[in-house]
């Protein structure tokens, strides 16, 4: 068998299509906002992290006529991808999205159930070359797992969390595997909250909220004049 790039620690890239629906219960919902949250009619989005192409199919068929270029660090993620009939003319990149990206100018930059990757210096990097490489009035919409506002809640939604996992199908290794990542780098979370408050401190005019789950939230970050967007 062809060796593959595991993620989260317990999956391998072939398995994720399959998976993610059981590790993370609410995702259909979050990517549904995310689409909704597409400024109208966009012609250029970059899609960070974009994996085996879950979320761009979604955008694809919302806006056919746009340009979209996803970005991933896994080449076994993007071969996935690439082998989806419906992402056909999609521009994948194989790189990290801490590197330069293309240089065009963007009305959406979208990310989903990556950005908890990386470290909270690196997240304060990203939002502020989205908020660089984005129009006039486009928008940073990011989708990614937080941190609990205090440890009681912490504990119930971890509680939640593993309920949804084990109807969702995941096994009993997968599920300890996911709470033991979640401990691993549970220090370099932020809340939806604190999250919010940086892209306005990276200078977002302005930022919103429009989803939570459990673990999983969506932000939203406004570049430009507010009452345009």
């Amino acid at each position: 068998m062809t060796e593959t790039h595991e993620v989260h620690g317990v999956m391998d890239a072939e398995e994720y299509d399959h998976l993610i629906r059981a590790i993370v219960p609410g995702q259909p919902l979050l990517l549904a906002t995310i689409i909704d949250y597409l400024p109208p009619h966009p012609r250029r989005i970059l899609e960070l992290g974009c994996g085996t192409g879950i979320l761009t199919a979604m955008i694809r068929e919302e806006y056919p006529d746009a340009k979209i270029t996803g970005i991933d660090l896994s080449p076994e993620m993007l071969t996935a991808a690439t082998a989806k009939p419906d992402l056909a003319g999609v521009e994948f990149l194989a790189q990290d999205l801490r590197d330069a990206w293309p240089t065009d100018r963007y009305d959406a930059i979208v990310t989903s159930l990556c950005l908890h990757h990386v470290s909270k210096e690196d997240r304060v990097l990203v939002a502020r070359r989205a908020l660089q490489a984005l129009s006039p009035g486009g928008r940073f919409i990011c989708g990614d797992i937080f941190r609990a506002e205090d440890d009681r809640e912490e504990q119930m939604q971890r509680e939640i969390w593993c309920r949804g996992m084990k109807r969702g199908g995941a096994s009993d290794d997968i599920i300890r595997g996911m709470n033991a990542q979640r401990d691993k780098h549970m220090s370099t979370f932020t809340t939806v909250s604190g999250f919010r408050e940086m892209l306005v401190e990276s200078g977002f005019g302005r930022a919103a909220v429009p989803f939570t789950s459990g673990f999983v939230g969506l932000v939203v970050g406004f570049a430009g004049d507010p009452e345009r967007v």
